[in-house]
């Protein structure tokens, strides 16, 4: 007799529904989970966004801005660009569309400048850039990127205060 290799059609039936099953739990996990690396991510870029600001403000020895909108004026949830004294686009940044980013120390101030030393000579008290999600979900962390009081960049979780 000649045996028949394969699977029957139970077995298969039966694997496509568990693991449909294992998809069901798994799904919203992976929904915060998505959530949380886009906060991460648009935080790293913002951090890195002014860095990027303040070291070429020392190299070309000149003030150098931060500008909220990756192409032009508008707000921190559309992006950002690092722009040099003559308005030179140096780099931009854009943004997932499920976030809400905004600056909460100088009532949403949409420019940070920094001087040829360093330090940010505008706005007025150091920025600090909250991001959240734009929905309201449980086991989503917020994030806050600022600049302390030398001008250095600096990140860390939770609300801005």
């Amino acid at each position: 007799m000649r045996r028949e290799r394969g699977f029957t059609l139970v077995e298969l039936a039966v694997t496509l529904t568990l693991i449909g099953i294992l998809l069901m739990i798994a799904v919203p996990s992976f929904g915060k989970l998505i959530l949380n690396q886009g906060i991460k991510t648009a935080s790293y870029d913002l951090f890195s966004a002014l860095q990027l600001a303040r070291s070429e403000a020392i190299k070309r020895n000149d003030n150098t801005l931060l500008k909220a909108g990756a192409t032009s004026d508008g707000a921190w949830t559309t992006g950002w660009r690092v722009l040099d004294s003559a308005n030179n686009v140096i780099r931009s940044w854009s943004v997932a569309s499920n976030l809400t980013i905004a600056e909460t120390a100088n009532s949403g101030a949409t420019s940070i400048t920094f001087a040829r030393d360093g330090h940010v000579s505008a706005p007025a008290l150091p920025p600090r850039i909250q991001v959240d999600p734009s929905s309201s979900t449980s086991g989503v962390s917020t994030r806050c990127v600022g600049v302390d009081l030398i001008g250095r960049p600096v990140t860390k979780m939770g609300v801005c205060s």
